[in-house]
């Protein structure tokens, strides 16, 4: 028994030895399992739609003030002023005086006068014109034509408020103008174009002497001005040229114009004339230059076409330019007494460009003559002005 009892003993003395020489064994993991909350999707509330009532403002009509009324001064416009044209002729006719007449119709268009005209070809009636026109109360009378000098030198005097203005001649007095183209400004180019053409003889008619000639309506100033310009362009050229001169008597007489440019050119050795004898005189003259073969030169408007090849030029008097310039100068009270000149440096003299003669004018010549016109513009060729 006591043997047993220590067997057992022994056995559980190696059995604790053995328990203690173990490792202890793991304990297993448990793995707890994911649990996922299930998503609970809370359903959408709208929200009802609560409409604000609409709250209308009370209109507040704000007073009206009512601003006072600024009376603006009444500006009175003034009356457009009274002019009247007295030509010694009509102004429906070619000439200086149909550009008169072109000149006051273009001022009385552009400052809004109206337009009074009173012709008359008849001396008697000039002065009763202009006396007529200043007895109505116009505030400027614009004559035309140097015969009318007496009539408007004779009614100027008696009514010294009312401006008078003349075309080719100076009234003298306190209250009038001339105005003075510086025709032989002008007649200058045409001497000048004369003398050298008229050795051109390898131009038809053109005969070997040195002469050429000029024949004016009447011995009036603006006349004695043109013929003084052609003679002083002519010796300008050549002194040893000749100027024929001759008188019609008249500016309506074409039959005696006539007569007098046959003789030059038939009995004179005269080839080339320069007519200043109003343009129904002129148109005289023309036509004995049509019927001789011989050349012509024009004056106060454009003659080239007349005889075509035989007019060399024409010298123009632009007096349209010179009345609208001086009824301008009225209007805006710049009208000044006494002389007002024009010249060729103003436009109101010059000629044409001598087209229709093409080739038969030399460059030369051409040239030469733009050279004397740029020396008169400038100053540098004075061109004496007879008195």
């Amino acid at each position: 028994m006591k043997k047993l009892q220590i067997l057992i003993i022994g056995l559980m003395i190696v059995t604790l030895a053995l328990a203690g020489c173990t490792p202890p064994a793991e304990e297993p993991v448990v793995e707890e399992p994911v649990v996922e909350e299930p998503v609970v999707e809370e359903p959408e509330v709208e929200e009802p739609e609560v409409e604000e009532p609409e709250v209308e403002e009370p209109e507040v009509e704000e007073p009206e003030v009512e601003e006072p009324e600024v009376e603006e001064p009444e500006v009175e416009e003034p009356e457009p002023m009274n002019i009247a044209l007295v030509p010694a002729g009509r102004i429906g006719m070619e000439g200086f005086m149909f550009l008169a007449g072109q000149g006051y119709k273009q001022a009385a268009a552009d400052f809004g006068f109206e337009e009074r005209v009173l012709e008359s070809e008849e001396a008697e009636e000039w002065e009763r014109n202009v006396r007529t026109v200043s007895q109505d109360g116009y505030d400027l009378v614009v004559g035309v034509g140097a015969t009318m000098l007496d009539a408007v030198a004779n009614v100027a005097p008696d009514f010294p408020d009312i401006m008078y203005a003349l075309v080719d001649g100076y009234p003298g007095g306190d209250n009038t103008a001339g105005l003075i183209a510086q025709e032989q400004e002008g007649s200058f180019l045409a001497g000048a174009l004369a003398a050298m053409m008229t050795t051109e003889t390898s131009l038809e008619n053109i005969n070997e002497e040195k002469i050429i000639g000029f024949i004016g309506g009447m011995e009036v100033p603006s006349v004695v001005r043109w013929l003084s310009g052609f003679q002083q362009g002519a010796a300008y050229i050549d002194p040893d040229v000749q100027v024929q001169v001759a008188y019609v008597g008249s500016f309506r007489d074409p039959a005696r114009a006539k007569e007098l440019a046959l003789a030059m050119f038939e009995e004179q050795g005269v080839d080339i004339i320069m007519s200043v004898s109003g343009s129904s005189g002129d148109v005289g003259v023309f036509e004995a230059v049509a019927e001789t073969g011989f050349y012509g030169i024009g004056a106060d408007v454009d003659w080239d076409d007349e005889v075509p090849g035989q007019i060399l030029t024409s010298v123009l008097k632009r007096t349209d330019v010179a009345v609208y310039d001086i009824i301008a100068r009225f209007i805006e009270g710049e009208f000044v007494t006494g002389e007002v000149m024009y010249g060729v440096a103003s436009g109101v003299m010059d000629i044409t460009d001598m087209a229709n003669m093409g080739d038969a004018i030399p460059q030369s010549v051409r040239d030469t003559i733009d050279e004397i016109k740029e020396g008169i513009t400038a100053g540098e060729i004075v061109v004496e002005r007879p008195q």
